[in-house]
């Protein structure tokens, strides 16, 4: 019974002491603070800059050539050719009513196809009413009134001959464009304004004055009621500060993307230093007609874009390497692979050199760099064909993350390429480097290179 009693107790203490390392261990497995790795994946970074560029374009003006009520006869942004007719002015005020009369009576003898765009428009303007966004409800009531008699030339010439039956064609006058190009009816403060000139406080825009030009408007004399922009070249003029001149300063061209409708379009680009700030001026010549109306333009400079493997800022930790001159490197007999002459001297005097291999982290056209695990500090090198010597000494610090593909913390050197929000894009083909998909631990201040991952 005493035997039985000596067994039992030998086997609980052994039980005892397992459920004790099991339970130790739990302890500091629930303790340790957890490793989190990233998965790498293929990314890219631009450098983009966003800014606000006002609008020049080649435009000539007209003016009034006489007192008057305005009607137009071509819609906003609409292609005028040579001698098209843009305007009527009515000289008493009467015969614009006769204009809609007659365009009226012509649409209901089917002489005059209904305009689609202004039934899209007054379905624009009902539902923006409703919204009650009265800003655009305006833009849109200037729309209407200018594209309402946007009639073609030939059904203009019609309408022309009967009002001038009903009033005679003393009581008003047909504006023809002198010239081919887009017709737009506003005037602001920067008419016949050069790129130029543009100054800093054109940039603020509670200063800018506008005037929309509407059909039925009153005109004096002199004043600018239409303009047309001759071709589709235009200039975006945008302020930029010291760091943005820096980098666009050099350059020919950059890439534009516009921010309303992210359209991308090359743009020549020329930047200048004034007293009153740095500027850029681009030279574009597509989408003119997307933003005809408008003076202000919101875009995005995208000056570079860089593609690589993404990986966290975090991940990346600096490492001491070896730096040896590229020249030591040599070749084995079978000339397949490179290694390094070894030369060291015994104690008796006696001079050996063999061929070893390292493994080069990075390689550059002067240098190569080997690590420390592997090379002793006072290794001397020979170079075969010259005759040189060198012994490995000086260090230097290479940038890398710790890979976790194998259950330990191996550190794989990596080439910064750009960083921008907490990530860096790198290279895809260093030597000895990362590829897609590797897990790389996400904060290198959490573990030591070697350590084993569990």
């Amino acid at each position: 019974m005493a035997r039985k009693k000596s067994r039992w107790n030998i086997g609980t203490i052994v039980f005892l002491v397992l459920l004790v390392y099991v339970i130790i261990n739990v302890l500091i497995f629930v303790g340790k603070e957890k490793l989190t790795v990233y998965k790498v994946t293929e990314d890219k970074i631009s450098t983009t800059y966003s800014l606000t560029g006002i609008a020049i374009r080649n435009e000539k003006l007209l003016q009034a050539e006489d007192d008057g009520y305005i009607t137009y006869y071509t819609e906003e942004g609409k292609r005028v050719k040579k001698s098209g007719t843009l305007y009527v002015l009515d000289k008493n005020g009467k015969v614009q009513k006769e204009f809609a009369n007659q365009v009226e009576e012509m649409k209901g003898k089917g002489d005059i196809q209904e305009n689609s765009r202004v039934k899209n428009r007054l379905s624009e303007f009902k539902s923006i009413y409703e919204d009650k966004d009265f800003e655009d409800v305006y833009d849109l009531k200037y729309d209407l009134k200018n594209a309402v008699l946007g009639i073609n030339e030939k059904s203009l010439k019609k309408v022309l001959e009967q009002v001038k039956e009903q009033v005679g064609d003393a009581a008003f006058s047909t504006r023809k464009s002198t010239i081919s190009g887009i017709a737009s009816f506003y005037s602001d403060s920067f008419d016949d304004k050069k790129a130029s000139q543009i100054k800093a406080s054109d940039f603020e825009r509670e200063n800018y004055r506008v005037t929309k030009l509407n059909s039925t408007d009153k005109v004096k004399k002199g004043d600018t009621v239409c303009r047309v922009t001759t071709n589709e070249k235009w200039t975006l003029a945008v302020l930029l500060d010291e760091e943005q001149y820096k980098s666009l300063k050099g350059r020919k061209t950059v890439m534009v993307r516009f921010a309303d409708d992210q359209m991308k379009a090359a743009a020549g680009v020329k930047t200048e230093k004034k007293k009153d700030g740095y500027f850029a001026y681009l030279s574009l010549d597509q989408y003119l007609i997307r933003y005809i109306g408008e003076r202000y333009v919101d875009i995005d400079l995208i000056l570079d874009t860089y593609q690589g493997l993404k990986i966290p800022d975090s991940a990346i930790v600096s490492k001491q390497f070896y730096q040896v001159p590229a020249k030591y490197i040599s070749r084995g007999n079978n000339k397949a692979s490179e290694g390094f002459s070894v030369r060291t001297t015994s104690k008796d005097g006696n001079v050996k050199v063999e061929q070893k291999e390292f493994t080069i982290y990075k390689k550059t056209k002067n240098y190569c760099y080997l690590d420390p695990e592997e090379v002793e500090e006072g290794t001397t090198f020979e170079a075969m064909d010259a005759g040189d010597r060198f012994t490995v000494g000086e260090m230097k610090n290479l940038k890398g993350v710790y890979c976790t593909n194998q259950g330990y913390a191996d550190f794989r050197p990596v080439q910064v390429i750009v960083n921008k929000d907490g990530y860096s894009i790198v290279k895809t083909d260093t030597l000895e480097g990362i590829r897609l998909y590797d897990f790389v631990v996400l904060d290198s201040k959490t573990i030591k290179e070697n350590q084993m991952i569990y």
